[in-house]
């Protein structure tokens, strides 16, 4: 992979990671105003429903920055865009898509495949 198309997947994975750092830091600063204890049980609840949710995305972003930062991190090692199964160049348009990406297109059909007949 070329040094240009690794330094913009860098600065993509680096803004992704801003934004999920943000959004985390806005969700605590709304968690902390506490529900109001007055209100009907719909309201409550609404409000109950309204926070897992919040929680549920907020563990997902969590997931997330996680797999960004592994991702930056196989930049700096320089195996970055390779499948961690048969070891091939991921596609760039795979990159691209999810910059993410550790499986091939094969590989990762083939994992599912795998997933759905255990599931």
């Amino acid at each position: 992979m070329k040094a240009t198309e690794l330094q913009n997947f860098k600065e993509l994975l680096l803004k992704q990671r801003a934004e999920i750092l943000n959004k985390t830091e806005s969700f605590r600063s709304e968690s902390i105003i506490e529900t109001p204890a007055e209100g009907d049980e719909v309201d409550l609840a609404v409000s109950e429903l309204s926070l897992s949710l919040s929680l549920r995305l907020r563990e997902r972003d969590t997931h997330l920055l996680q797999k960004i930062d592994r991702a930056l991190g196989k930049i700096e090692e320089g195996s970055f865009g390779l499948c961690e199964q048969c070891e091939e160049p991921l596609q760039v348009n795979r990159l691209i898509a999810r910059p993410v990406a550790t499986l091939c297109i094969a590989c990762k059909e083939e994992q599912e495949s795998q997933e759905s007949r255990f599931a």
